[in-house]
């Protein structure tokens, strides 16, 4: 901790220059560069600039006392980590055995990974020495975030509500363990196996509760959270930390679970949408994205500040995809990427096949843009986002479209195409933030 103060005037002075906060810009970096992370230490209570990682960063974990460990690259496999964040070097690990869509663990016991084609696939490296991965079983569902370490293990959230929880506690065994389910769709998850674990989302992602590892019986509700939470972070020791709000820079804390209260903390000078650490050493923030050349924030694109009530319903799939139920679970990915954008407040993913029976729709798998108005209008959601993924040849291209439910036209469309099917999970983000555009 000492090494980190003593270098701070040093790093402010050499470093990339920091724009005042909430003017809705990030650090001054160049486009081609790697991610920008910012950190703030307790005592010092000040954002301070952390060494940009060698490439796009679609997940990270760590902390402030131990460095990071960050995900990305190309097909998002690229790994690597640095354990002095004020002036080190980020060295380089073996690719991920798949795509990466999130992470745990840290510099400590090694990183934890999931991903893969259908965000199932679980993975994690023990030793730097070593740089070997090790996979694990599939988890039971498809995975919308992760906690946990490997030394007691990881924790994961998602499902086909969101609501889904698992644990692993021994890489011996290797099986997942459920827990209770969420009392509402997880946004995101922290916390470890051996203390507990936070979780946020729900109504307007205000939602917060908490589940102790000792009685893992049941989740106890906390105080709504004072802004739209894009991501948590902490442990249960100290509290959770929340970052979101409308203009994407708020961060907020709960110290104490008697008294049940939030407190603001010092705004983030970028727009962030992921944290990592605790309340009492510290946090990092960083922009995430899985869109490769350059940082999504303010500076690149605007985003609209209405954020819209949203439902989000499974795609339509054409051509020999070789994925069961793909278009439901390029849906269920949709969902935490357009959470983190904060132009959309995802309330619920309805299945395409239920729709289709429910409403006596026929056996095209087709839903008129009318139809899924009236379905919009009915669970109270201003847009339906849905869409379709296409096997052409060697092509796969998968389009989304954002519905008006009042008027039944379509007021956005984004899409993206790869070569390779493990490739479209880097890519959902892509699709989140072309429909959040201003």
């Amino acid at each position: 901790m000492k090494k980190i103060m003593r270098k701070f005037t040093i790093l402010f002075l050499l470093s990339l220059f920091l724009i005042p906060a909430g003017s809705g810009t990030c650090f001054a970096q160049d486009a081609s560069s790697g991610t920008v992370f910012a950190f703030l230490l307790i005592q010092n209570n000040e954002w301070q600039p952390s060494v940009a990682a060698p490439f796009q960063a679609v997940a990270f974990s760590g902390n402030c006392e131990l460095g990071l460990v960050a995900f990305g690259g190309d097909q998002n496999r690229k790994g690597a980590f640095i354990q002095d964040l004020v002036s080190g070097q980020w060295k380089t690990i073996a690719d991920a055995p798949f795509p990466v869509s999130g992470c745990g663990g840290g510099n400590d016991f090694g990183p934890l990974v999931y991903g893969g084609a259908n965000n199932r696939q679980v993975a994690y490296m023990r030793k730097y020495s070593e740089n070997l991965w090790k996979t694990l079983v599939d988890a039971p569902f498809t995975i919308n975030d992760m906690a946990g370490s490997n030394n007691f293990g990881p924790v994961i959230a998602g499902g086909p509500e969101g609501q889904n929880v698992a644990y692993m506690r021994k890489f011996s065994e290797n099986a997942w363990s459920s827990l209770p389910n969420a009392p509402f769709p997880v946004r995101a998850i922290a916390g470890d196996n051996e203390r507990g674990f936070f979780i946020a989302g729900g109504i307007d992602n205000r939602q917060v509760a908490i589940l102790s590892a000792e009685t893992p019986t049941q989740w106890k509700a906390l105080a709504d959270a004072p802004f739209p939470v894009v991501d948590i972070s902490g442990s249960y020791d100290y509290g959770p930390v929340i970052i979101g709000g409308n203009d994407g820079h708020q961060t907020a804390v709960l110290t104490s679970y008697k008294d049940n209260k939030w407190s603001y903390g010092v705004p983030m000078p970028i727009t962030a949408n992921a944290v990592i650490g605790a309340n009492n050493i510290g946090y990092i923030v960083a922009v995430l994205s899985g869109v490769r050349g350059g940082l999504i924030s303010a500076s690149s694109q605007k985003v609209r500040k209405d954020v819209l009530k949203t439902a989000v319903v499974g795609f339509s799939e054409r051509g020999s995809l070789d994925i069961q139920d793909a278009g439901e679970i390029i849906a269920e990915w949709m969902i935490p990427a357009l959470n983190k954008t904060g132009a959309f407040e995802v309330y619920e993913r309805l299945s395409l096949d239920k729709l289709v029976q429910e409403h006596a729709l026929g056996q095209s798998g087709m839903v008129s843009d009318e139809t899924m108005a009236q379905i919009g209008k009915l669970r109270g959601v201003q847009v339906i986002i849905t869409g379709s993924v296409i096997k052409f040849g060697d092509i796969i291209s998968v389009t989304a479209k954002m519905i008006d439910v009042e008027t039944a036209k379509i007021i956005d469309t984004a899409a993206i195409k790869v070569s390779n099917v493990n490739a479209v999970s880097g890519e959902i983000e892509k699709l989140a933030w072309e429909l959040a555009k201003e």
